[in-house]
């Protein structure tokens, strides 16, 4: 399989790149990770159906019911990280369970520090005995893209790979198969995004790793896929457009406004900083609660009230130095994911509970 022939070299590499900016490895692909993924997806074309495969889910949409909000337990020692995560943990609404994933060893004191900030019976630490599993930073990027049914809004999980080693996302294929797909194929699960109907919209940026819109609807089961320019940020859609229901789309660019209501969407604007890489789209919604990367500029104010009138309680997290390093914001920091069985999604993700 190309999986066992090209991934140990992207795991060196991975190790190499790691190792020369440790604290400080940024959301971006380095010029010699965009290579190699391009090249994994372009030798698995080469087998791969000509046309996209009908599928029996399609995406589940970025404001749906969620029962899990997943992240990573490791903050690398950066104080807007930490603050992020405890905002979350503290203002998750009612119902929703915080999965933490750590390394074993870590457990004890990763639960003895957010029990402070969430009860214990919401709060689930993971964990497996392997170290690459904790390089799930980005949770967004390296953990399965949830699913569902069209009819039944039975959910199931899609795992592609990320460009960077997690084995997590691996075991997919050996688990809860019936519930679960999984592709050889490399790609970020920040550049997907879709409507309450299935229509998928990434961006067209090196971060598709050569996919086509083809392959895009293959993998996730979309009504159709639309590929945005790419015109600001690092190339993720969760950084320019956010679908929300009633077949409406947040943006905060002009041309995407157009584009988008020439499909018939109604467009509301959110406040763009131009220049940077600040972002109020890159929120996390999780049910009637909006987690908004915040900055401590004016523009603060009209995103909050943008998002309060569409019926959200909005929490801001400042998200100055996470934007300006390129360390990703909020949405790209977690993952969540609709009702379902908690052992089946935890074997989904390749972890196991650690015990109190």
């Amino acid at each position: 399989m190309i999986w066992s022939t090209q991934w140990p070299f992207i795991t060196s590499l991975f190790f190499l790149s790691h190792a020369s900016f440790g604290q400080t490895m940024t959301h971006d692909a380095t010029p010699l990770e965009i290579q190699h993924a391009k090249e994994i997806n372009q030798a698995l074309r080469a087998n791969a159906p000509k046309s996209p495969q009908v599928r029996d889910y399609i995406p589940t949409p970025d404001d749906a019911p969620f029962a899990y909000v997943l992240m990573s337990g490791s903050d690398r020692g950066h104080a807007e990280v930490l603050k992020l995560r405890e905002a979350i943990a503290r203002n998750l609404p009612q119902g929703v369970k915080l999965v933490l994933l750590t390394r074993r060893s870590q457990a004890a004191g990763l639960r003895a520090k957010y029990e402070h900030w969430i009860s214990p019976d919401r709060l689930i630490i993971a964990a497996d005995d392997d170290p690459s599993n904790s390089n799930g930073f980005w949770a967004r990027d390296a953990f399965p893209v949830p699913v569902w049914n069209s009819d039944s809004r039975e959910s199931s999980l899609v795992s592609l790979n990320y460009y960077r080693p997690f084995n997590s996302s691996k075991t997919i294929a050996d688990s809860v198969a019936a519930k679960s797909s999984a592709f050889g194929q490399v790609f970020v699960g920040g550049n997907i995004l879709a409507d309450e109907d299935g229509n998928c919209f990434s961006v067209n940026s090196y971060r598709l790793f050569d996919l086509n819109a083809d392959e895009i609807q293959s993998f996730f089961g979309c009504r159709s896929v639309t590929l945005l320019d790419h015109l600001a940020g690092l190339g993720d859609v969760d950084e320019v457009i956010k679908p929300i229901a009633g077949h409406r789309m947040l943006t905060n660019n002009e041309t995407y406004k157009r584009l988008l209501e020439a499909q018939n969407y109604g467009v509301i604007m959110l406040p763009q900083i131009p220049g940077s890489y600040r972002t109020y789209i890159n929120s996390l919604i999780v049910n009637d609660t909006v987690f908004m990367p915040a900055y401590g500029v004016p523009s603060d104010a009209k995103a909050t009230e943008v998002y309060e009138s569409l019926g959200f309680k909005v929490i801001p997290i400042r998200s100055n130095d996470l934007s300006d390093s390129m360390h990703g914001s909020i949405h790209c920091q977690t993952m969540a994911y609709p009702p379902m069985p908690q052992d089946v999604l935890l074997r989904a993700l390749g972890v196991s509970e650690v015990s109190r």
